[in-house]
């Protein structure tokens, strides 16, 4: 049974963002995962927002950690080596919203929010061309940027482990004990030990708290459907648009993606916790809203339908220790959980060293982005083709993917098995088609690669095979 320092339960933004902060400073860290892949839960499906911080209660965690991790992101995001689109964010209203605006503006200043103006119409119409015709005024926040979550969350997690962390995936951890001053933690077959344990378990935070005796909260879980449309509508706008904020939540919004697509949503249904079901209600909502913003988007051109889930426990994040215990939580971090993420990581990181966890002086050993071909020069690929001819051999048409660039993810240092793995860190299966052209060679890629029969290749994991075995 391995001992480590410290032990993550949970590898979402949260838990990654953790997992690479303490790997940096030298401390043995182990991350465990009950999915095949980390980014698995709400982090994979979100809106996939920076934002400024002009939202929440001043005074809250969620105040303070938004505006702290919205300063983290743009250097931290150079570091790793992923794209961040810093095009600033604008709550868009008519007339008659002028004062609620004012009062957004009002309250970003008190959180610390830089650069945040009111936008009259001549000016607010020539920067986003297919706003709602009724749209008077907005709030703009230059800071507010968009990222791809999974990638920042797969990007975090390979750090952590190239600069010594350990990742342990489809790890559902069932048992906490303790004994002495360590922690033993188990999932049925396999345990490991940790002087500190950081629960980051999301939607099962409560279920993880309770197996240590650790309080649980008062929980309800939000889904929140989107529509993805195609790249072709690029450009519809030009940065996240929102309408007024409600008690319900930040509304309808309409983004571009980092990669070039057009996102709207979400919705804010009540939910089961595993509930990512998209229904004709859902949809109804997001068309009926998204008129409150811009002009009526190109429906015809929508690729795909998803929703994700959030949990939310009261107004506020919850961040504390079991007393007496090196025992640690994280409850409820929902929006802007995405942009807090890296505050939090470096919040919990001072507690666990004032708490006596250990670092020691460590190499920084920086993570290696993947190669991506649509951004090399015609002269740069031709090179790149030369020394590895699959390089040249497109997989996915709709992204321009190639083999080489599938091999070399599933290379990658936390050697994802699934589809969905390879999806969200290539892009093949998630453009036009969704997979009808590329899946078939993907499948055989992955199983010549993975050494696996072709049958055994799954979508995500736990029992979600795409191919049917022969009977006989």
């Amino acid at each position: 049974m391995e001992k480590y320092g410290v032990a993550i339960i949970g590898a979402g933004i949260v838990g990654a963002s953790l997992f690479s902060e303490l790997a940096r400073k030298g401390v043995k860290v182990v991350m465990l995962e009950k999915s095949a892949d980390v980014s698995d839960g709400s982090t994979k499906a979100n809106s996939g927002i920076v934002h400024a911080g002009y939202d929440p209660i001043p005074g809250t965690l969620k105040a303070k950690f938004n505006i702290r991790g919205s300063q983290i992101y743009p250097s931290m995001c150079q570091r790793l080596g992923v794209g961040i689109c810093q095009c600033g964010t604008l709550v868009v209203a008519n007339e008659s919203g002028r004062e609620a605006l004012e009062q957004l503006l009002h309250r970003g200043i008190e959180n610390g929010v830089s650069g945040l103006r009111i936008i009259e119409r001549e000016e607010l119409h020539e920067m986003e061309p297919n706003l709602a015709d009724n749209i008077d005024i907005a709030l703009f926040a230059p800071t507010g940027a968009v990222i791809s979550p999974y990638l920042v969350c797969i990007a975090l997690a390979e750090e952590g482990v190239v600069n010594g962390g350990v990742a342990k995936l489809n790890f559902e951890v069932n048992r906490i004990e303790k004994v002495n001053d360590s922690y033993i933690l188990g999932n049925g077959t396999e345990q490991v030990e940790a002087d500190f344990v950081i629960n980051c378990a999301g939607v099962n935070a409560n279920t993880i708290n309770a197996m240590v005796g650790a309080p649980t909260f008062d929980t309800h879980y939000v889904k929140g459907e989107y529509l993805l449309l195609d790249k072709s509508q690029n450009g519809f706008v030009n940065r996240p648009i929102f309408p007024l904020p409600t008690k319900a939540g930040k509304g309808i919004l309409a983004t571009p993606t980092l990669h070039g697509n057009i996102m709207l949503g979400p919705t804010a249904i009540p939910c089961e916790p595993n509930d990512t079901t998209v229904d004709a209600e859902g949809i109804a909502i997001i068309k009926e809203k998204i008129k409150l913003s811009v002009k009526e988007p190109n429906y015809k051109k929508v690729i795909k339908l998803f929703a994700g889930v959030r949990v939310v426990s009261g107004d506020d994040f919850v961040i504390d220790k079991l007393p007496n215990s090196h025992f640690y939580y994280t409850v409820g971090i929902c929006s802007p959980g995405l942009t807090a993420a890296p505050a939090i990581a470096e919040y919990l990181c001072e507690k666990l060293v004032a708490d006596g966890m250990e670092v020691s002086v460590h190499k920084f050993v920086p993570r290696t982005p993947y190669v991506t071909t649509n951004d090399l020069s015609k002269k740069q690929l031709k090179e790149l083709i030369k020394k590895d001819a699959s390089f040249g051999k497109i997989v996915c048409r709709c992204e321009k993917i190639t083999e080489g660039e599938v091999v070399e993810a599933l290379n990658s240092p936390l050697h994802p098995t699934t589809v969905d793995g390879i999806k969200r860190r290539m892009r093949p299966t998630m453009g036009r088609c969704q997979g009808g052209f590329c899946l078939p060679k993907l499948i055989k890629i992955m199983s010549r690669e993975l050494d696996v029969p072709e049958e055994e290749i799954t979508l995500h994991g736990n029992k979600s095979e795409i191919l049917a075995k022969d009977k006989d």
